[in-house]
C-alpha cells in the first residue's frame, strides 16, 4: 500500500514522494498536500506554505538497517499571535496520527 507524501498543483498536476524529490517541487503552486498511509489518508489545503519531514533512524555503515520512522505533512500558520508550523504526524510502525503545533 501507499505511504508517503502527494501534492497537487494549481493546473492539477499529481505528485508523490516517488516521483520528485520534496525540494525539486514548484512549492507556490501548491493546492493540496496529501499523507498516504495504508489506505488512509490526510489533506491539508487552502494554506500558503507547505511542509514535510520523515525521522528514519539506521545502524551507522549498514544501509540494509534503514527505517523510515515517521512521515509528516503541514504548514505554516499564525495561531495568537504567534508563527507556527503545524504538523500532521504519522507512526509508521502504529500508524497512530497525531497533529502538533510546534512554535517558531
Amino acid at each position: 500500500m501507499l505511504r508517503g507524501w502527494e501534492i497537487e498543483l494549481a493546473d492539477g498536476t499529481v505528485i508523490n514522494e516517488d516521483q520528485m524529490e520534496w525540494k525539486d517541487l514548484p512549492k507556490l503552486n501548491i493546492i493540496r498536500v496529501t499523507l498516504h498511509y495504508d489506505g488512509r489518508e490526510w489533506h491539508i489545503r487552502d494554506k500558503v506554505a507547505f511542509i514535510q519531514k520523515k525521522r528514519a533512524s539506521m545502524v551507522p555503515g549498514v544501509a540494509e538497517s534503514f527505517q523510515i520512522e515517521s512521515r509528516s505533512i503541514g504548514y505554516y500558520d499564525v495561531i495568537d499571535n504567534k508563527d507556527c508550523k503545524v504538523w500532521y504526524t504519522v507512526n509508521e510502525d502504529t500508524g497512530k496520527m497525531i497533529m502538533e503545533v510546534e512554535e517558531l
